[in-house]
């Protein structure tokens, strides 16, 4: 299985081929190594005086958009378990705005939500370390579209850059 092949138009949708974009070319796993270790770092690095900010015209506190890329990342692990599994059961959709706005949880620190993601990102990388390579060729249903195990490790890369650019313009500005 060759880690540096992008995910195909068959195997990524939507919004979803805008986040892979994103990514560099390279082995996806040395990339979501690097960047689980860059975005702890970065984490780490936001003035505690901006955690609870927003700034206009984004509706979201920085902590919020963290706590939004820790969901993320588990949504898109737990969708590469199942369909690396072979499971063809159509999985639901989630509504990230939900999740960012129900007050289903507040983390208590910058801190807390650097060793969430980095503990997401390790546990999704020790997935992606046992598949057989033909696991990354699956694909699921996941909010009535199809997806592949390789698609949803290139998008847990572009997610974070993605949002990662945004927080670092706001932090910036």
């Amino acid at each position: 299985m060759n880690l540096s092949q992008r995910p195909g138009d068959h195997e990524c949708f939507d919004y979803h081929c805008d986040y892979v974009a994103k990514v560099p070319d390279g082995d996806i796993i040395d990339t979501l190594e690097k960047l689980g270790g860059s975005a702890v770092e970065f984490i780490h690095s936001i003035p505690d005086d901006q955690f609870e900010v927003i700034h206009p015209p984004y509706g979201w506190r920085i902590r919020t958009v963290l706590e939004h890329c820790c969901d993320a990342e588990r949504v898109f692990g737990y969708r590469a378990l199942r369909f690396a599994a072979g499971d063809k059961t159509d999985l639901p959709g989630w509504d990230e705005n939900h999740y960012a706005t129900c007050g289903y949880g507040d983390a208590p620190s910058k801190e807390f939500l650097a060793a969430e993601f980095g503990g997401l990102r390790a546990a999704n990388l020790a997935l992606f370390g046992r598949l057989r390579p033909e696991a990354f060729d699956e694909i699921g249903t996941a909010d009535g579209r199809k997806v592949s195990v390789r698609t949803l490790a290139w998008l847990m890369a572009g997610h974070w850059l993605h949002h990662e650019a945004i927080l670092r313009k706001r932090l910036n500005s």
